[in-house]
C-alpha cells in the first residue's frame, strides 16, 4: 500500500512539473521538482528498508537452519557412536564365543592326559610298581598338564580385559599369545600356521585391541578354508618396516576374496559368507581398530589366497629411559 502511495506522488509530481513548464511559472516549478526529488527520496527509502527486511529474514532462516544442521549433526554422530560400540560389543560377545570354544579345545587334551595318568597309576599300583620315582614322575606330568590349563585361563581372561592401558609391547609375543589360544581349534581343522616375524618389533597400543584384529585375520581364514573345503591350509605371517611404520601381513591360501566386494569388505556388513554364516562386523571393528592407532588395513588377492596387510607405527623409543 505504501509504495502504490509512492508511485501516486511521483506521478502526480511529474504531471504537475510538467504543466508548470508549459505555464513558465518559475516558482511552481521549483516546487514540481523539489516534491519529486522528495517522492524519489521516499521511494528509494522504501526499497532500502524492504530490502533490509528481506535480508534480515534471510539471515534469521540461516540461522535458524545452521543451528537445525548442527542439532541433527550432534544428533547423528551420537547415533553413529552408539550403533559402533553395539557393533563392538556384538563382535567381542563372538569373539567370546569363539574363544571359550578354544578354550574348551586347549582343555581337552590334558584332562584326557590326566585321565590317564590316573588309570596308569591305578593299575600300575595293583602291579606293585609304584615308588617314590614313580610317584615324581607322576606329579610331573600331571603338573604341566594342569600348568598348560591355567596358562590357556589366564590368557583368556587377559583378552577380555576391559581396564587395560595403552603400553609398548612386542608384536611376536602377541601373535603367539593369541596362537596358544586357538592352537588346539587350528590344529582340528588342519590349518598350519607359521610365524616369520622378527623377535624386536615393538608396537605401542592396547595389547587386548590387537589381539582382537589378530584373532579377526586368522579367523577369517578359518572359514574361507572351511566354506571352500581347501586342502593343505596354510596361513603365514610375516612382516616388514617401511617408513616407520611396520606392516603384518597375514597370508591364507583359501582362495581368495570376490573381486567385486574386496573393496567393501572392511564396511559394516559386508560378508563373503553365506546368509546366516557372518555377521559383516570382524573386518569392520579390525579397520576401526587399526585406524584408532593411526594404522590401516588391505586386503589383496594372492596367487591362491588373500593377503592382509596391517600397517601401525613402529614404536621406536627416543632413549632408554624412554
Amino acid at each position: 500500500m505504501k509504495f502504490l502511495i509512492i508511485l501516486v506522488l511521483i506521478i502526480t509530481s511529474i504531471w504537475i512539473l510538467f504543466d508548470d513548464i508549459l505555464q513558465m511559472d518559475e516558482h511552481m516549478l521549483l516546487i514540481s521538482i523539489l516534491s519529486i526529488i522528495s517522492s524519489i527520496t521516499l521511494y528509494i527509502n522504501y526499497m532500502l528498508k524492504k530490502e533490509i527486511n528481506t535480508n534480515y529474514i534471510i539471515e534469521k532462516k540461516l540461522k535458524e537452519l545452521n543451528d537445525s544442521l548442527e542439532d541433527r549433526i550432534a544428533i547423528e554422530l551420537k547415533r553413529r557412536v552408539e550403533q559402533d560400540k553395539i557393533l563392538e560389543q556384538q563382535t567381542k560377545m563372538a569373539a567370546m564365543g569363539e574363544m571359550m570354544d578354544a578354550v574348551a579345545h586347549q582343555w581337552k587334551q590334558p584332562l584326557n592326559a590326566i585321565t590317564m595318568y590316573e588309570e596308569l597309576l591305578r593299575g600300575d599300583f595293583e602291579d606293585g610298581i609304584v615308588n617314590q620315582e614313580y610317584i615324581d614322575n607322576f606329579l610331573e606330568g600331571t603338573m604341566l598338564q594342569v600348568r598348560h590349563m591355567v596358562k590357556t585361563l589366564d590368557e583368556f581372561r587377559g583378552f577380555f580385559r576391559e581396564e587395560q592401558n595403552i603400553e609398548v609391547f612386542n608384536i611376536k609375543k602377541t601373535i603367539n599369545s593369541v596362537l596358544l589360544l586357538v592352537k588346539d581349534e587350528f590344529l582340528q581343522n588342519q590349518i598350519t600356521i607359521e610365524v616369520l616375524i622378527d623377535n624386536s618389533h615393538l608396537i605401542k597400543a592396547k595389547e587386548n585391541d590387537i589381539k582382537h584384529l589378530i584373532l579377526n585375520m586368522i579367523n577369517n581364514s578359518k572359514d574361507a578354508f572351511n566354506e571352500k573345503n581347501i586342502k593343505n591350509r596354510t596361513i603365514i605371517i610375516t612382516s616388514k618396516i617401511e617408513n616407520k611404520c611396520l606392516n603384518i601381513h597375514f597370508e591364507d591360501n583359501a582362495g581368495g576374496i570376490p573381486k567385486d566386494i574386496i573393496n567393501e569388505i572392511f564396511k559394516p556388513n559386508v560378508t563373503t559368507k553365506p546368509d546366516g554364516k557372518g555377521t559383516g562386523i570382524g573386518l569392520y571393528l579390525s579397520m576401526q581398530i587399526a585406524n584408532k592407532y593411526h594404522g590401516t588395513i588391505l586386503a589383496e588377492n594372492s596367487k591362491d589366497g588373500v593377503v592382509f596387510t596391517f600397517t601401525i607405527p613402529i614404536y621406536e623409543p627416543k632413549s632408554l629411559e624412554d
